[in-house]
């Protein structure tokens, strides 16, 4: 049997945001200041009600189900230090997806205040058993991959033993479509559907691929290009709901183990183009073949911020290597750019539409500086802000000259001498 299980929750749109959250790389954000987000944190604490020694793990995510951190529940204790907040917890049996007696994940909300102790006892339950044999062209399909997907966004998946057996435990109540992928990619089917399983029910089921797969390569473009960047993306079978993930490189995606029939995509972000899930142009793949001439387009255009650093004292002088920073409305930053030698800047990327977002330019100290500009004007400078900035996807916010101020007199290294030059006219 297999060793592998997997549970997620994401908070848009069914299978689908599974696939999105596979697809994107999981970063750290970066806050604007410390002492505007330094607040002190609250603890959650709790006994994870299970019997018996069970590994277990617990996870945490944001309230819009963005996934934070993890780390193992020691015994049945757990205890988190989080800043002021709303959070989900889920919570984990951590043995391997073919032990069918695993409990199922659980999901717990919780609301986190500056110096406070809230207490979230946890009560898991068996969770529910898919089991049964893979077959295809006759003979057992050993090394299938197996996939059990539920409405509620939660995927899980094993992987069948050289018999073509398969078990899958720790299931949450629903109805499940259950997805099989041929290890040699030959074989293929439409999902097997298991409906109603409720907590410690065992659903033994029948597989048996009867169709030969095809393949397919898919041209990926954004802006008229071939698309540069190396990307996870995901082909959808319209007829039958199963999911290919693949590598895709040089402009060019290449699925085999295909379902017959048209296709859509879901892709991440590349360039200054926006996550996009649509239709893959001219996919129709053939039992047994390979369709060749297929191509997906990113067509949204994200957000995007351009404008110029000049010597506040010297409007006329343009600052090279100044860092221009851009951080969202919880102070997370979200794009960060380095000033030109002409003292322009542009902020791209994944910018999605959104109001509140704040412009902070000072001296990059990768330079290992505050000295900016040309002699006789080459000068210890501050920093200078813009607030309130609304991004919309799809247009280039220009900000026009940006002001950066030399540093106050007492503030430059080289006062009380300092070059007359570089002291501010205030002074």
């Amino acid at each position: 049997m297999g060793t592998t299980s997997t549970a997620r929750r994401t908070a848009v749109g069914l299978l689908l945001a599974l696939l999105v959250g596979l697809l994107s790389s999981v970063g750290t954000s970066t806050v604007l200041a410390p002492s505007a987000h330094a607040a002190e944190k609250g603890r959650v604490v709790g006994e994870v009600l299970v019997p018996g020694n069970v590994k277990l793990k617990v996870r945490w995510f944001d309230k819009n189900w963005n996934f934070l951190g993890s780390r193992k529940v020691n015994g049945t204790i757990y205890s988190l230090r989080l800043a002021p907040g709303t959070y989900y917890l889920q919570f984990t049996d951590e043995r391997p997806a073919y032990n069918v007696d695993k409990y199922a994940p659980t999901d717990v909300r919780v609301k986190v205040q500056a110096g406070k102790k809230v207490q979230k006892n946890v009560r898991m339950k068996r969770g529910a058993a898919i089991t049964g044999t893979i077959r295809a062209g006759g003979r057992p399909l050993g090394g299938a991959k197996v996939v059990a997907a539920n409405a509620n966004e939660q995927s899980f998946s094993t992987k069948a033993n050289d018999k073509g057996q398969f078990a899958i435990g720790g299931l949450p109540d629903g109805s499940y479509s259950v997805f099989t992928y041929d290890r040699k990619k030959t074989w293929v089917d439409k999902s097997t559907f298991v409906q109603g399983l409720r907590s410690s029910q065992k659903r033994n089921v029948g597989i048996v691929l009867r169709k030969k797969a095809g393949k397919l390569l898919v041209d990926l473009r954004a802006g008229g290009q071939r698309v540069k960047e190396t990307v996870f993306v995901t082909a959808i079978s319209k007829a039958s709901g199963q999911f290919w993930t693949v590598k895709a490189t040089r402009g060019e995606a290449s699925f085999k183990g295909l379902y017959p029939g048209k296709y859509r995509m879901v892709a991440p972000g590349v360039g200054n183009y926006l996550p996009q899930d649509g239709a893959i142009k001219g996919a129709n793949v053939k039992a047994g073949r390979a369709d060749l001439a297929s191509t997906f387009t990113w067509k949204k255009r994200a957000a995007s911020v351009q404008g110029y650093v000049v010597n506040a004292e010297h409007p006329e002088l343009d600052l090279q290597h100044a860092r221009v920073r851009l951080f969202a409305r919880d102070g997370s930053l979200i794009g960060a750019a380095v000033s030109d030698a002409s003292g322009q800047f542009f902020i791209g990327g994944q910018l999605a539409t959104q109001g509140g977002v704040t412009l902070v330019v000072d001296p990059d100290p990768g330079q290992g500086s505050t000295y900016l500009g040309k002699a006789p004007y080459r000068c210890q400078f501050g920093t200078t802000e813009l607030d309130g900035l609304d991004l919309q996807a799809g247009t280039t916010l220009q900000t026009g000259d940006l002001l950066l101020p030399y540093l106050p007199v007492e503030e430059q290294e080289s006062y009380p001498n300092n070059d007359p030059n570089c002291v501010p006219a205030e002074s």
